[in-house]
Parts: structure tokens; C-alpha cells; sequence
């Protein structure tokens, strides 16, 4: 099925991407990759006015130890993080999570 029409941006800033949620409310959604909001769409049991990207938005792909805490950025990915030489040497359990769930995401049929 075809998803309802919708406008679709892509701001480069987290400041850009907060207001463009202010501005549209209820009627955006977030996506950085879509795996579960476009086959809902596709279905129509989701139908957001505005698809917000923030695919794009270099500051929140980050991963440091920062103050006593891991910090890990919205758009940091599991192989990102199960391959980090901080992981692995300060949060192995963490790292062999990362892998359990990246191969359970790629052998499904």
C-alpha cells in the first residue's frame, strides 16, 4: 500500500529539529532510518503531516564516557558500539548485547 502524503525535512541541527517539532506538534513524526514508522505507514496506521529527519544531525552521533556516565547519541549504531575500544574494555556486557541484538536483527527472514 501507498502511505498518505506527507512533507518531509531534514534539519542539520538539533536546534533546527526542535523547532520543526514545535511548529508541527502531534502532527510529526522523528525517523532516522525508519524501520518500524515506514512499513507503518505504508500500512496507514501511522499517517505523520511531516516526516522529520534527523539522520543528518552530526551532533547526536556520539559515543564518550563523560563525567562518570556513558553517553551514547541518538544516532549511534549497535555495530558502532559493539566494535568501540571504550566499550569493550569498560562496558563488555554491553558490547556482547550489541551483538546478540545485531545478529538477531540481520538473520530474520
Amino acid at each position: 500500500m501507498i502511505p498518505a502524503a506527507f512533507d518531509y525535512v531534514a534539519p542539520r541541527t538539533v536546534s533546527e529539529a526542535v523547532d520543526l517539532l514545535r511548529q508541527y506538534g502531534y502532527d510529526a513524526k522523528v525517523i532516522a532510518g525508519g524501520p518500524s514508522l515506514i512499513p507503518m505507514m505504508r500500512f496507514r496506521m501511522a499517517q505523520p503531516r511531516v516526516l522529520v529527519d534527523i539522520g543528518k544531525i552530526a551532533e547526536l552521533d556520539y559515543l564518550k564516557e563523560e563525567d562518570g556516565y556513558l553517553r551514547i547519541g541518538a544516532l549511534v549504531r549497535h555495530s558502532t558500539m559493539e566494535f568501540s575500544p571504550l566499550i569493550q574494555e569498560r562496558y563488555p556486557l554491553l558490547e556482547r548485547r550489541c551483538e546478540s541484538k545485531r545478529n538477531r536483527v540481520t538473520s530474520q527472514p
